[in-house]
């Protein structure tokens, strides 16, 4: 499965860069206005090349913007990267559970539209006095934050497999999940214990599930 998964990836990544995005138009339009009007067929992998597309010219766009604060440019982009591949792996696991399907390969390039938005808010908290506004409220948001990837850990661990088409394969299923700790573990580590707005929110991308532990 996560053969299968990385080559519909790839694929579409593949496909998206033989026709040249259009970040003119990425940068002012929402991801479904730009894929209306850039998209030429209605294909699954014209889906997938305009989340992808309209994603990585509005990365640009953000690394641009924060080229006077290089430091704070390489976490986020660290965090990207990290959260990627965090859903990612959620799509893969989910596959792995239903034996299988194209549907999870398209959910990643997908995935990526909605989560570059909050990037965006993200940095834009990170780099202005409004994202170091402190709370009650910010502190019980990233301690139920915490405890819910806690929680979905712990069930991708409990699986057992017990439909006949599941994948599952007991090695496979333990590295990804081992590894899908870890890069939750290493986003808390650059996120900090600041109880403030934007550590809030960098906790909240952390739960935005392609698919739940159990779907």
């Amino acid at each position: 499965m996560r053969t299968l998964v990385t080559i519909l990836t790839l694929a579409s990544v593949t496909s998206a860069a033989a026709q040249a995005a259009n970040c003119s138009l990425a940068s002012v339009v929402d991801m479904d206005s730009y894929a209306v009007l850039t998209m030429q067929g209605s294909s699954e992998a014209d889906q997938d090349n305009a989340a992808y597309d309209w994603s990585q010219c509005r990365a640009d766009a953000l690394r641009q913007t924060l080229k006077g604060q290089p430091q704070l440019q390489a976490r986020i982009d660290a965090l990207r990267k990290q959260y990627r591949e965090m859903r990612s792996i959620e799509s893969e696991l989910a596959g792995m559970r239903a034996g299988g399907g194209t549907l999870y390969g398209h959910a990643i390039p997908r995935s990526f539209a909605p989560l570059e938005v909050r990037i965006s808010s993200l940095a834009s908290l990170a780099r202005t006095s409004a994202g170091g506004a402190r709370s009650v409220r910010y502190e019980a948001a990233i301690r139920d934050e915490k405890d819910l990837h806690a929680g979905y850990i712990k069930a991708l661990r409990a699986y057992k497999p017990t439909e006949k088409y599941s994948a599952y394969e007991p090695k496979t299923w333990t590295a990804r999940v081992n590894r899908y700790e870890a890069l939750g573990k290493s986003i808390m580590q650059t996120l900090g214990s600041r109880n403030d707005v934007a550590t809030a929110l960098g906790y909240s991308i952390l739960n935005d599930w392609v698919f739940w532990a159990d779907e």
